[in-house]
């Protein structure tokens, strides 16, 4: 148990530092950025070093509706994506920034309609994989993959991304039961790697970073310096090696350089709580 905590702990850590690591340098191209190993500001969005964007925010708003009603609302998460694209609810800033063009159409029909489905087969972004960290923490154990769906259908109502969500999950499952996943990126060198903000290719971005190292440090570093949508290549390479190397793995000096990381840390540590207590 001990060790599985920790694995949650790792992916959900994973994805804000890989968030924050990232996040100065997206929209480059692949080699026209300075190179990053450590959390630097960001010039685009005018934040300081250690802030998030969307990918955590939207997160933690997972993750506040499952620690504020102890169980699983569809609606209460939705409500929660409003309130952080219309009030700033868990952004690093006092709005909602860095919003991809899915992600807000969906978030205003949410608001506005009422509606828990929202895109269509063309909507292929990877805000469902940004974010899914608690959601699949929430998931582990379950029979089926019904609520990552669900949630992931909030903003990106595809059959490629529910596909995509899937593959994360299981290469998720194998790192959290302690094996190395065998899947292999589809990209066989760096130069091949796609950084766009498709969902499939982030994630096999992230997986040529994992597959290509050996540790968590060295992997997250590879994976942010591909540059183009850094910040969620990142959150994602840091959600598949935090799950496998631990908690521990992650240096402290990017953990402590995230802002309010003492606050992070207490709703990350009682979102795993209250799934364990589900467990027992």
């Amino acid at each position: 148990m001990k060790d599985i905590k920790d694995k949650f702990k790792g992916m959900f850590w994973g994805l804000i530092v890989g968030d924050c690591l990232g996040s100065p340098i997206q929209f480059t191209s692949k080699d026209d950025h300075e190179f990053i190993t450590k959390m630097v500001p960001c010039r685009h969005f005018n934040t300081p070093a250690g802030y998030w964007t969307d990918d955590s925010s939207m997160a933690f708003c997972i993750a506040e509706s499952y620690v504020r009603l102890k169980r699983y609302d569809l609606k209460d998460i939705a409500n929660n994506f409003c309130r952080w694209l219309f009030e700033g609810f868990w952004s690093s800033k006092d709005h909602a920034f860095d919003v991809g063009g899915a992600t807000s159409n969906a978030v205003n029909a949410i608001h506005y309609k009422g509606s828990l489905k929202n895109g269509t087969d063309g909507t292929q972004g990877n805000g469902s994989i940004m974010r899914f960290a608690p959601s699949f923490i929430m998931n582990y154990g379950a029979p089926d993959n019904v609520m990552l769906h669900e949630i992931s259908d909030l903003t990106h109502n595809s059959q490629a991304v529910r596909d995509t969500v899937d593959l994360m999950a299981s290469i998720l499952t194998e790192h959290v039961q302690g094996a190395r996943t065998t899947q292999q990126s589809i990209y066989k060198s760096r130069e091949e790697v796609n950084i766009s903000g498709w969902a499939v290719s982030t994630l096999q971005a992230a997986l040529w970073a994992f597959n290509a190292t050996n540790d968590f440090e060295s992997g997250l570093i590879q994976a942010v310096n591909l540059g183009g949508d850094s910040d969620s290549i990142g959150a994602v390479f840091g959600q598949i090696a935090g799950a496998y190397y631990g908690f521990d793995a992650i240096p402290q000096s990017w953990v402590k350089a995230v802002k309010t990381y003492e606050t992070v840390n207490e709703l990350i540590e009682t979102t795993i709580n209250v799934k364990f207590g589900e467990m027992k």
